[in-house]
């Protein structure tokens, strides 16, 4: 295993989409936090050094499916993992290790956000208003929705041959992850109460009243949609940004413990399905 580690860190110090995927973050953070800062100065907005840090779990998934996908695509068509099989290295070692790298590499992308927000935010916008502590809970409740994301990519992955159907099929899935959840969080915002509004009838002024609105979810079924956007990565995401700009700070506890079954729970079955598969 270790053996594996190592050999896989050496690759990803040297892979260009890994560091590519820095410096998108780095230039997304830059350009943000240069435009914000110029709103503020010339339109007196204000803005939270605090607000800043959510957005690095925001669009994660798409780099960690495209790193997972390219990364151990490539140990496929290269014939990396039926060497490493013929070394003595047991398909539990090599699934684990391929996890771990790609678990570590997003992290890695993440925690560079948070530095780049320090090093600019804190001169332009000053420290944190919030207590630390929410702060690091909210930056290691990210990191748990990496992993339950770095789990299903490594997944879809390690058990599909093909490098090209492998990349497909990750940036599918992220989409339906974060299009599903999207879809989801509307549908949980709709008030519960429609607001009356006004219009001009016979060049009279016409009112309606405050009245039950049609789309707002209840009982059961909303319960249901709840679940599913505290359960999915990107629902946890779309929250956290939320969570962020609200007065309430408290982060959900399940959060943590859904992204860790998740975790969990699809490794072990890549796992148990990859020392099935016919590699030859």
């Amino acid at each position: 295993m270790n053996r594996l580690l190592s050999a896989g860190f050496a690759r990803l110090w040297k892979n260009t989409l890994f560091w590519l995927e820095i410096l998108f973050m780095l230039l997304i953070y830059v350009l943000l936090m240069t435009a914000n800062y110029q709103s503020a100065r010339d339109y007196g907005i204000s803005y939270s050094l605090d607000g800043f840090f959510p957005g690095s779990f925001m669009f994660i998934g798409f780099l960690t499916a495209t790193f997972a996908a390219m990364f151990l695509g490539t140990e496929y068509s290269d014939g990396t993992i039926r060497n490493k099989l013929v070394m003595g290295h047991s398909r539990t070692s090599i699934y684990l290790s391929g996890l771990i790298v790609c678990f570590i590499s997003s992290v890695i992308v993440c925690l560079s956000s948070v530095v780049i927000i320090c090093a600019m935010g804190i001169p332009m916008f000053g420290l944190l208003t919030k207590p630390l502590v929410n702060t690091l809970a909210m930056i290691g409740t990210g990191i748990l929705i990496v992993a339950a994301y770095a789990a299903v990519f490594t997944f879809i992955a390690m058990l599909i041959s093909n490098k090209p159907i492998t990349a497909v099929t990750c940036i599918v899935t992220c989409l339906i992850l974060y299009f599903g959840s999207m879809n989801i969080g509307m549908k949980l915002d709709e008030p519960e109460i429609s607001s009356g509004y006004e219009w001009i009838e016979d060049g009279e002024l016409v009112s309606s009243l405050p009245h039950p609105n049609p789309f707002y979810l209840r009982g059961t079924k909303r319960a249901v949609y709840e679940f599913f956007y505290d359960f999915l990565p990107a629902g946890q995401s779309f929250q956290l940004a939320k969570e962020n700009t609200a007065e309430n700070t408290t982060l959900k506890v399940q959060f943590p413990l859904y992204s860790l079954f998740i975790t969990v729970s699809v490794t072990a079955g890549g796992i148990l399905a990859f020392r099935r598969k016919d590699l030859k």
